[in-house]
C-alpha cells in the first residue's frame, strides 16, 4: 500500500547481496507519515532516517536528514548516534543539462575538511526524461573504514529516494 500511495516517501528495506546471493548488508528506512520537510527535520518524527546493518543483524550506523532552511543536509552517525560526517547538498537539487551532475560533498563532523563526495550524474536528456534509472558516483579515501563506506552507500540511497525518484511511477 505504501508503494502505491506514498511513492518514494514509503519505507523500504534494501537487501544488498554478494555474487553468491548471500546478503551482506541491509538498509532500512521506516515509514514516517510527515517526514521529508527540511525545516521540520530537527524533530525526530519529521526527519528521514535509515539504519545500515553489516553483517545483517548488526547495526553499524545511521543516516539522518537534518534541519536546514535551504540546502539538503544529512548526518552519518555511528551506533551511539555520534556524528561521523555531514553531507550537504546544493541549493537547487535539479538534474538538468545546465546544472550537470548534482553533488553532495561529505565533510568531517566539524566541517573542516571534505572527506568524500556523493554525486547524481547527468546521463543525458533522453535517459533522464524517459527512464527512472539513475547513475551515482561515490568517492571516498581508499583507506576509509568499510563501515563508513557502507554508510556512504546508505546515504546515497536515501538521497536518491528523497530527490530523484519520480513521485508517481507508472512505468
Amino acid at each position: 500500500m505504501q508503494r502505491q500511495c506514498c511513492g518514494p516517501g514509503r519505507g523500504f528495506i534494501l537487501y544488498v547481496t554478494d555474487n553468491n546471493q548471500q546478503e551482506v548488508m541491509r538498509i532500512e528506512r521506516p515509514f514516517k507519515c510527515c517526514a521529508g520537510c527540511p525545516w521540520c527535520a530537527g524533530d525526530g518524527c519529521c526527519a528521514w532516517e535509515l539504519s545500515v546493518e553489516a553483517p545483517v543483524g548488526n547495526v553499524i550506523g545511521y543516516v539522518r536528514q537534518e534541519c536546514s532552511s535551504w540546502k539538503p543536509k544529512f548526518k552519518l552517525m555511528d551506533t551511539d548516534k555520534q556524528d561521523l560526517a555531514i553531507i550537504e547538498g546544493p541549493c537547487c537539487v535539479c538534474n538538468s543539462p545546465c546544472c550537470g551532475d548534482v553533488e553532495f560533498p561529505v565533510y568531517d563532523p566539524g566541517k573542516n575538511q571534505e572527506i568524500g563526495m556523493l554525486a547524481k550524474q547527468w546521463t543525458g536528456a533522453l535517459s533522464e526524461y524517459f527512464t527512472d534509472a539513475d547513475n551515482f558516483c561515490v568517492k571516498f579515501p581508499l583507506d576509509m573504514d568499510v563501515r563508513m563506506k557502507a554508510l556512504y552507500f546508505g546515504a546515497m540511497m536515501l538521497i536518491d529516494f528523497m530527490y530523484f525518484e519520480q513521485k508517481k511511477n507508472n512505468n
